[in-house]
């Protein structure tokens, strides 16, 4: 016997069980597929919108979609790809945040950035990086 649903927020989710669901790539492919519709308006670039019209779709087509375990794949290499910039993005906005105590240095061995507190200007001093244990020079 088939379950009857009173609204249509229970219609809904029972149409969503089983279904993958939108998530952050989905999250991102409708932002980009629209970014791009809203560029196409301009003159000659009126192919674009075709591109981001297949995007949005594409992004609606994942939400449904009821092979969870290939969507999660997608889901995890979207992330792995997008962890690097959005890390370097988060350390430019803490050392602009924190310019006026502290300074950043990069380490030559691990290109990992040391944390120090500001000293004099024009003094050297040494850097012991805490990942590698290198140690450096550097002019302030």
């Amino acid at each position: 016997m088939r379950k009857r649903f009173s609204n249509f927020g229970d219609r809904l989710s029972g149409f969503m069980q089983g279904r993958y669901g939108y998530d952050e790539l989905s999250r991102f492919m409708s932002a980009i597929g629209i970014i791009i519709m809203v560029i196409s308006l301009f003159p000659h670039l009126h192919f674009l919108y075709t591109i981001g019209f297949a995007l949005l779709i594409l992004s609606l087509l994942r939400s449904l979609s009821r092979n969870i375990y290939k969507r999660q794949m997608e889901r995890n290499k979207y992330l792995s790809l997008r962890s690097k910039p959005v890390q370097k993005i988060r350390i430019y906005k803490k050392m602009w945040r924190e310019r006026k105590t502290h300074e950043y240095y990069k380490c030559p061995g691990c290109k990992a950035y040391v944390r120090i507190t500001k000293p004099g200007k024009g003094r050297r001093i040494m850097v012991t990086c805490p990942k590698c244990r290198q140690s450096f020079e550097e002019r302030t």
